[in-house]
């Protein structure tokens, strides 16, 4: 049941992300459009098809804006698997965005999934990247509008998340996923120990409810 969970995301349309689209999500792609748009890129590529939301707010500012997936039903420009990569899309781009996409993949996949994202890079290109970040948070708005949030271990703020870890010994994920930061076997060092290796360094990191968000730059550029 697991693994026919996981395989289904392969065949989604654009309809099925656009019809499960949450607050949780809206709030990551305000991020990442708004850190898109005040980096004023040039030629974009995403990876990861997904609803869309990013690319059509977008591509009105930008020269080009090019769609990377596995998925075909979603008609990405370029069909092609991340931890593979395409040589033909080598330093094409100023910016790539890949949000909420390489825990699809084993973690052993990772460090592939970086060093392509890196080669598609230009000299002084940026990496929008989020991954999914297994915690409890806690959110609030305040009356000036400043969005707030905290984070709690898994167990504090759900009886039933309670129950997996300190009971059943297990930290559910996302069943379309293969890894999570948090999940008990992928810990927040792990993975900005990738990027050091893939030749990144983070220019800005946020924790957001679910997930953590970075900006990546290319190490040259950072310590010249």
């Amino acid at each position: 049941m697991i693994r026919d969970a996981y395989a289904e995301q392969f065949n989604l349309t654009r309809h099925d992300y656009l019809a499960s689209l949450d607050m949780v999500t809206w709030l990551r792609h305000y991020h990442v459009v708004r850190d898109l748009l005040a980096a004023a890129p040039r030629a974009v590529l995403e990876v990861g098809a997904g609803d869309g939301v990013v690319r059509r707010c977008v591509l009105p500012m930008v020269e080009s804006y090019t769609v990377f997936d596995i998925n075909a039903r979603l008609q990405p420009d370029h069909v092609g698997d991340l931890k593979i990569g395409d040589p033909a899309l080598t330093h094409r781009f100023d910016a790539v965005v890949a949000t909420e996409v390489m825990e699809h993949l084993p973690f052993s996949d990772f460090p592939a999934c970086l060093a392509n994202l890196h080669a598609w890079l230009q000299r002084d290109g940026r990496a929008f990247v989020s991954l999914p970040h297994r915690q409890s948070s806690f959110a609030v708005l305040t009356p000036r509008q400043k969005f707030r949030t905290w984070r709690f271990p898994n167990g504090l703020l759900s009886l039933s998340e309670a129950y997996n870890r300190f009971i059943r010994r297990r930290i559910w994920i996302d069943p379309h996923h293969c890894w999570e930061i948090g999940d008990g076997r992928v810990k927040f060092s792990d993975v900005e120990r990738c990027f050091v290796e893939a030749g990144f360094r983070p220019l800005k990191c946020l924790a957001l409810p679910y997930c953590d968000y970075w900006i990546l730059a290319k190490a040259e550029e950072v310590f010249r």
